[in-house]
């Protein structure tokens, strides 16, 4: 960003940018000779959204170039013009265990991705009691502005730096709420009780519905002779 709209940022909650007067050498190309300035804000930009041990921190933004004394030193015969300048920085110094607001821009399973002032890659991971389905429904959403705490902070060679962070207390209860109002809302899987189908076979003891007949013996006629 341009330092004016770096300067808007400084007064945001949570923001981690400092405005400081810094002074610092650098060594100039000779081609520089005669455009010194010029020289100075290519030296100046290359070192824009690096992290640098001198200012404890990654350069935002800078502005007001001053050149202390009048002419650069010469040294050997290498042509680099040598000289001292003093300008205003504004600086990114991010702390463990303070908040950083970021804009998500990746969802994944298990954590998620955004960008501090839209330079800064931040991750921030599921929380381990968070269920999947919760964090996929519930969680952040692409788009939206994240609250969290840094908890980790690491450069690369290149002067990148990576942050790594962890959702607030008071966010993770939201969450592990849901997740446990989701969970009592699941019917148990009981085998549901069956009607018993009437048995075919006749049991012992039991008669037709339709009573039986008793059969009449036929008397048998005599005959006497």
């Amino acid at each position: 960003p341009s330092f004016a709209a770096a300067s808007e940022l400084l007064p945001v909650p949570y923001s981690c940018l400092v405005l400081n007067s810094h002074r610092r050498h650098v060594a100039l190309a000779p081609q520089y000779l005669n455009k010194k300035k010029t020289g100075i804000q290519e030296e100046l930009d290359g070192e824009l959204l690096k992290f640098s041990q001198s200012l404890n921190g990654v350069l935002l933004a800078y502005d007001n170039i001053r050149i202390l004394g009048r002419n650069g030193d010469i040294y050997n015969d290498s042509g680099y013009i040598h000289m001292d300048i003093e300008a205003s920085f504004i600086v990114f110094q991010p702390k463990k265990g303070q908040k950083l607001l970021g804009k998500v821009n990746k969802l994944g399973v298990s954590h998620v991705g955004c960008l501090v002032h839209s330079c800064f890659n931040a991750s921030i991971p599921r929380p381990n009691l968070v269920s999947i389905e919760t964090w996929r429904d519930a969680g952040p959403k692409v788009g939206t502005e994240l609250e969290f705490k840094v908890t980790a902070l690491d450069a690369d060679a290149a002067g990148v730096l990576l942050i790594r962070g962890q959702l607030g207390r008071t966010r993770v209860q939201e969450l592990l709420a849901i997740s446990e109002s989701s969970e009592s809302r699941v019917p148990t899987d009981k085998p549901e009780p069956q009607d018993a189908e009437p048995s075919t076979e006749p049991t012992q003891g039991s008669s037709d519905d339709t009573p039986r007949k008793k059969k009449k013996k036929k008397k048998k006629k005599v005959s006497f002779l």
